[in-house]
């Protein structure tokens, strides 16, 4: 995109909008792949959730005097892909790897201490986990209150993306390990690998488009990252089988999930917090 008025113009579409979809998030679009590589290059965050243009920084400022900015209507999201999301609306189921992160018992963390201190947990947290997925090429789907939401899409990172999680949930344990817990919120991390429908959502009478992802395997990331204890971070069996990595011995168990009908293996990685007495 090069102007605020340009809805990805050079992202046309062929034989409609799932199939553009699905060249997106599945397979990677020419188009898409140069400009996600182009601009993440440029300083800094907080950037586009889909092509990346920052808008902070000497990036921003660069991008803006191209008319490429936060758009006012969704902030998450430049003009341009702003644009792209409301002309072109659908979604395409794609295999991906997932990860939610939730703060654990967090209705009695909020009720014990004050809303200003808990902003400031959830906020913490969120800058920890945005910093784990910088380093693994992982792309923030969605802040779901208390929660953090990440998806490696085949067309953003290729077919590594479940390595690269792989890689996420060692160094999210490794942080767990080796931090001062006082004053931290008590997180737990799932990780998950599966199809699952993505696509845009619309709220404010369809005047604010985003994207997001559905599907049974997206509910059995939640219910994991539910059973995950505070400061503990679980791997799904079929996240190592796409990674054709080796599933650890050390840690394994089984999760009886509610509304899941076979119990999901795991890996438990080992940290200081979830080993502790």
């Amino acid at each position: 995109p090069n102007s605020s008025g340009a809805a990805m113009d050079d992202l046309t579409r062929h034989d409609g909008n799932e199939e553009l979809w699905h060249t997106v998030f599945a397979e990677g679009h020419p188009v898409l792949v140069r400009k996600q590589k182009r601009y993440h290059m440029l300083p800094s965050d907080p950037r586009c959730k889909l092509c990346e243009v920052p808008f902070a920084g000497v990036g921003g400022w660069l991008m803006r005097r191209r008319g490429l900015k936060a758009s006012e209507r969704n902030p998450q999201y430049c003009t341009a892909c702003d644009g792209f999301l409301d002309a072109f609306p659908g979604g395409a189921e794609v295999s991906m790897t997932m990860m939610m992160a939730d703060i654990r018992n967090s209705v009695a963390l909020s009720g014990a201490t004050s809303a200003k201190n808990f902003a400031r947990l959830v906020i913490a947290m969120r800058d920890d986990i945005a910093a784990i997925l910088g380093k693994t090429d992982g792309f923030i789907l969605e802040f779901q209150g208390d929660s953090v939401f990440a998806v490696w899409p085949p067309g953003f990172v290729g077919p590594s993306g479940p390595r690269h999680a792989i890689r996420a949930a060692a160094l999210a344990a490794r942080m767990f390990a080796a931090r001062d817990d006082r004053g931290a919120a008590p997180v737990g991390v799932a990780f998950h690998t599966g199809p699952a429908f993505i696509g845009t959502v619309s709220a404010a009478g369809g005047k604010m488009q985003g994207i997001g992802a559905f599907g049974i395997e997206v509910n059995i990331l939640a219910r994991l990252a539910a059973a995950a204890r505070p400061g503990e971070v679980l791997v799904s069996a079929a996240t190592y089988a796409a990674a054709q990595a080796p599933m650890p011995v050390e840690g394994r168990r089984r999760e009886a999930l509610k509304g899941v009908d076979a119990p999901v293996e795991v890996v438990a990685l080992p940290t200081a917090k979830a080993n502790a007495p």
